[in-house]
């Protein structure tokens, strides 16, 4: 098929993908969404021959500059690991602390849950924050006089800026890094700086804008408790999540390929996790007392229950199904349309001449930074860096090395900050809306955007600069 009909068909293709991420919708019993959408639309460019087996093939094995395979195995395997942390209570218990901590002081639980989405997330990903504290921070308030939204603001901003700090800290990262081979202490080493800067700015705005809406003095619900499944297992999880962001912080060093890290982690958390579901399957069926079992199944449904998950399931299975595999469908396509674009010689026209606009270090940082930003939320962030990572990796990119270095970096800041200004802008966003909507509380696009527009413009301004200082 010609040039003319196969490039608008692949954005056509693209735009639809992300549609039916935002906005699913029915046709009979199939529910197109972001695991189905993608696929379908895939397969139609397969059968008009815009794309072909060759370009499935490159859109997923890569090049030398860009591998989606290993960053597919990145994220996944950082998932489940993150995942399986979680599912020990291990978080439930610091985020149960951390409401005593803060003995009835609204003001202070504001700035914790903050603390506590920003730490968490340098330890695991955005995401994994987002699905943990949300539902915790929907609890909370049921069971106390706190108005929650202003806490889940703080959480929600939190956790999308401290992302930017590690290299494992939101998938786009790990997009760019991947694209510019960077090691994990070299992505630290410029971002820690920049992020510190977003991350102060952040807490201070959100509290001028929320000041009127925090509860000042809340209640404490000494009914409420935090749900640790065995304390070997938390702490044995959180020492091996410890292990790992110490060994990728090494990797470079020892020569060890990062994705091959996170597998290798991956795998030793599902060993554990199997045999701590034998261990559990052992215990209640061998050891416990009838009364004693009642009380654990109970304690299992209230668990279970904050995440939506059956309960009649082992470690292995609680946290395997809860790793985002919807996403897989969705990331794959997003790399073969890029793929295709550039396969027409589309990404190389758009490197040529967003290389025009980015000789200089300041050039490069602001233009890219603001073209990320802009196409984050149209797109959502995940498309947008893969699309972006297509163009800097180009040679018709041709900017000197200053230059290059600080519009990839602006990327991976417009990735991770514009998520705070639109609910369109990540799919943590979406999944945050969706959960909030599941247990009756909606948060709008609109109040969502004003809020965002308030704060955001600023913060990435400030780290923008920050950035440009680090580098210059």
């Amino acid at each position: 098929m010609s040039n003319i009909l196969s490039i608008p068909l692949i954005v056509i293709s693209f735009l639809f993908s992300i549609l039916v991420t935002i906005y699913p919708f029915k046709i009979g019993r199939l529910t197109v969404e972001m695991s189905i959408g993608p696929i379908l639309a895939l397969l139609l460019l397969i059968v008009l021959k815009v794309i072909t087996l060759e370009t499935i093939r490159l859109g997923i094995l890569g090049n030398s500059h860009l591998k989606p395979w290993e960053i597919i195995i990145i994220f996944f395997t950082t998932a489940y690991a993150s995942i399986s942390v979680d599912v020990t209570g291990i978080f439930d218990f610091l985020a149960y602390k951390i409401v005593y901590k803060a003995k009835g002081d609204g003001v202070k639980l504001f700035i914790f849950f903050y603390c506590f989405a920003c730490i968490l997330t340098s330890f695991t990903s955005n995401d994994i924050v987002i699905l943990t504290l949300t539902p915790i921070i929907f609890y909370l308030g049921r069971h106390s006089n706190i108005n929650v939204i202003p806490l889940l603001f703080a959480e929600f901003f939190g956790a999308n800026t401290l992302s930017m700090l590690l290299y494992i800290g939101n998938p786009t990262n790990i997009i760019v890094g991947n694209a510019l081979r960077l090691g994990f202490l070299d992505y630290t080493r410029i971002m820690w700086l920049p992020t510190i800067v977003a991350t102060l700015a952040n807490i201070g705005l959100l509290y001028a804008v929320f000041r009127k809406q925090i509860t000042k003095r809340y209640t404490i619900d000494h009914k409420s408790r935090f749900h640790v499944r065995h304390w070997g297992g938390a702490v044995f999880s959180s020492v091996l999540l410890l292990a790992m962001l110490i060994v990728l912080a090494f990797s470079q060093t020892l020569g060890i390929p990062i994705w091959k890290v996170t597998a290798i982690f991956a795998a030793l958390f599902m060993v554990e996790d199997l045999a701590f579901s034998i261990f559990f399957t052992l215990k209640e069926l061998i050891v416990l007392p009838i009364k004693v079992q009642k009380e654990l199944q109970r304690d299992k449904r209230e668990l279970f229950g904050l995440y939506g998950i059956p309960e009649k399931k082992n470690e292995f299975w609680i946290a395997f199904e809860r790793v985002p595999w919807k996403i897989l469908p969705f990331i794959l396509s997003c790399f073969i349309f890029v793929q295709g674009l550039n396969q027409y010689g589309v990404v190389d026209w758009l490197a040529k001449l967003m290389a025009g606009f980015s000789q200089t270090t300041a050039q490069g940082i602001f233009a890219n930074g603001f073209l990320g930003l802009i196409m984050s939320n149209i797109i959502n962030n995940q498309p947008m860096t893969i699309f972006l990572s297509g163009i800097l990796v180009s040679k018709s990119f041709q900017v000197p090395p200053p230059a290059f270095m600080g519009s990839a970096y602006a990327i991976v800041i417009a990735s991770n900050l514009g998520a705070n200004i639109t609910l369109i802008g990540a799919l943590a966003g979406l999944m945050w809306e969706k959960i909030l909507k599941s247990k009756g509380l909606e948060i709008s696009y609109l109040d969502f955007m004003q809020t965002g527009l308030i704060i955001t413009p600023v913060v990435f301004c400030l780290t923008l600069g920050m950035l440009y200082w680090v580098l210059g």
